[in-house]
């Protein structure tokens, strides 16, 4: 009787999450900051109001999931749910602006969480030992 040894299918190399294809910018000018946005009138309306410009996806953006073939009637890309991105940009300057003033809101309240010494706003509160729900 002759044996007969069949190979195993050959399975598709898995990619751990962490590890997936994201996307990768290219053909960037260093003078600019890009970023991708939900492809939605109000939402593109707020970008090019603050001074970003809409780049060709195709010259900008390689890797992801669905990112390999741009829609070519609207230059976006499709990110799955019926959703549709597309790539903006604004110059360099202007987005480290934007960004300072992000950090001074932040700064701005972090700073009136904390005590004021000067007007009699000091110390602190601790708690010892166990909290329990009481019956």
């Amino acid at each position: 009787m002759e044996k007969v040894t069949t190979k195993a299918p050959v399975r598709p190399e898995r990619k751990p999450v962490a590890a997936r294809q994201r996307l990768q910018f290219v053909n960037t000018d260093p003078n600019r900051q890009y970023r991708i946005i939900d492809a939605d009138d109000a939402r593109l309306s707020q970008f090019v109001d603050a001074g970003y410009r809409v780049e060709d996806i195709k010259k900008h953006v390689l890797g992801g999931q669905r990112t390999d073939i741009p829609t070519p009637t609207d230059n976006t890309i499709s990110v799955g749910g019926g959703k549709k991105q597309m790539l903006v940009s604004i110059e360099k300057e202007f987005y480290e602006e934007d960004q300072e003033k992000k950090q001074q809101i932040v700064n701005d309240r972090e700073a009136a969480m904390k005590p004021n010494a000067s007007e009699g706003q000091y110390g602190d509160v601790k708690i010892s030992g166990e909290l329990r729900r009481r019956s």
